[in-house]
């Protein structure tokens, strides 16, 4: 490899450190889970992200075992990345987003345009039009959740609510309570769904 070119590269990855890394990491770690309520032992988003990655490529590798195809690499790759736009807005709580009726509908309207704008400034930090693009498409399909990526995804988004909020109930926090039951169901809903659709397409049952 040439001196030049491997000078520019050094450049560039120095650039990753200093704009990108330096500016999202820190405060993904610094982000508390449900933060307008306490908890006996409060979860970063950090901690999430790593949580949902691991149940991901489990989950992935299960269902691939079980005949139903799933592209682990960007499944993987959608949860390390599902929770990065919180990295401006915050962990905005469920009650914000679903107790006021159809004026949470347009505050859900409005998150949507802010986390959009957060996600798109914070991977312009890159400046690599290439892997923004690839980051940004990651962002899209995880907010749609229409492949079988995204939805297992969300299937291990909520399996590490119920862990978690399993963990508070052991230590005597029962406040917590009906996130683990509202998890708990929209789990076993999702996961119904899925198996549904892709392990019992016509007639047939996964192996």
């Amino acid at each position: 490899m040439e001196k030049l070119q491997k000078e520019k590269m050094k450049k560039e990855l120095e650039h990753y450190i200093k704009d990108f890394f330096t500016f999202a990491i820190p405060r993904v770690s610094a982000i508390k889970r449900y933060n307008t309520r306490k908890f006996i032992s409060p979860q970063s988003v950090l901690e999430h992200l790593g949580s949902v990655t691991l149940i991901t490529m489990v989950l992935s590798d299960y269902f691939n075992s079980r005949g139903i195809p799933v592209n682990t690499e960007k499944a993987l790759r959608i949860a390390i990345t599902h929770d990065l736009d919180e990295v401006v807005s915050g962990d905005i709580p469920h009650d914000a987003k679903y107790q006021y009726g159809k004026n949470s509908e347009k505050l859900r309207e409005a998150l949507s345009y802010l986390t959009e704008q957060t996600i798109k400034a914070m991977y312009s930090r890159l400046n690599n039009k290439e892997l923004e693009k690839k980051y940004l498409a990651l962002y899209y399909e995880e907010k749609e959740k229409k492949t079988i990526e995204a939805k297992i995804v969300k299937l291990a988004d909520f399996i590490d609510v119920m862990i978690y909020s399993s963990v508070e109930l052991s230590l005597g926090n029962s406040t917590i309570l009906p996130e683990k039951k509202n998890s708990t169901k929209r789990y076993q809903e999702l996961l119904e769904k899925v198996i549904s659709d892709y392990g019992c397409k016509n007639g047939k049952k996964p192996r």
